[in-house]
Order: C-alpha cells, then sequence, then structure tokens
C-alpha cells in the first residue's frame, strides 16, 4: 500500500502510468493496421493538406530523419506519397493517399476504443471534466499539437 508520502501518489506518477498503458493499448490496436501511435501524428497534420517533412518533424517534435523512417513505413502502406513542390521544385511535399485517409479514419476508431475502455468507469460528466482539466494542463504547459514545439 503506497503512502501520502510516496512518489507514487503524485499526479506525474500516476499520470506517466497511465500513459504508458493508454499508449501501449492504442499501440495493440494499431498493430494489425501495420501502424504505431506515432504514425498517428503524421497522419492527422496531413489530413490538413500536404507538408514537406520538415515541417512535419518541427510540427511533431522530431528530427528529420525519425519523420523520414515514418513516412517511409507510411509509403510502403500506400497511405502517403511525396510529391514536388509546385513552387519549388527542390522541395518535397507529402500527402495523404486515398489509402491514407482510410487508414486515419480507422486510428480514430481506434483510439475512441481506447478512450472508452480507459474512461469506463467514469460518468459522463466526469470524463467531460477529465478531458477538460487535461486540455488546460496540456495547453499551460505549451503542449499544443501540430504546432513547433
Amino acid at each position: 500500500m503506497a503512502s501520502e508520502d510516496s512518489v507514487t501518489e503524485t499526479v506525474s506518477f500516476l499520470l506517466g502510468k497511465l500513459g504508458q498503458h493508454a499508449n501501449t493499448r492504442f499501440a495493440d490496436r494499431l498493430a494489425p493496421l501495420g501502424l504505431r501511435p506515432r504514425h498517428c501524428a503524421v497522419l492527422e497534420l496531413l489530413a490538413g493538406g500536404p507538408r514537406a517533412q520538415l515541417e512535419l518533424a518541427r510540427a511533431i517534435g522530431v528530427t528529420a530523419s525519425v519523420v523520414v523512417d515514418m513516412l517511409d513505413e507510411l509509403e510502403r502502406l500506400d497511405a502517403v506519397r511525396r510529391v514536388r513542390d509546385a513552387a519549388d521544385r527542390r522541395r518535397q511535399l507529402i500527402e495523404l493517399t486515398a489509402a491514407g485517409r482510410d487508414l486515419r479514419r480507422r486510428t480514430l476508431e481506434l483510439a475512441r476504443q481506447n478512450d472508452d475502455e480507459l474512461l469506463g468507469m467514469l460518468g459522463e460528466a466526469e470524463a467531460a471534466a477529465l478531458r477538460r482539466a487535461l486540455d488546460r494542463i496540456a495547453g499551460a504547459a505549451g503542449l499544443t499539437f501540430g504546432e513547433a514545439p
């Protein structure tokens, strides 16, 4: 039994453990699609239209080489394609394919299943309050999706 003087009773520890649990369960759901959670960020960003590789890297907060690996993996799934930028022929843009849009839709369904599993013991009002609180905490920490850190 943990005491109140234990690091395991802190919000930081509990959010970290819950985050690991949620990510593992989500990864298990995504695996049959050939995806990992990190691919979902790319699919979401590209849903807004084509983007340059470096722009994707900055928005996700990873190195350019990591994005290249992720794009190679998504390209093998026919989810994205690289196209020349009409404004700058030296630059490639990444865009979603029809298969990529379908994968994005399916990842959202799986993420919602994950949320339902995680929040199943909470009432609707409690789940909504938790979401609002997490959104405020993330916003205060500057953790916004799709913008460079």
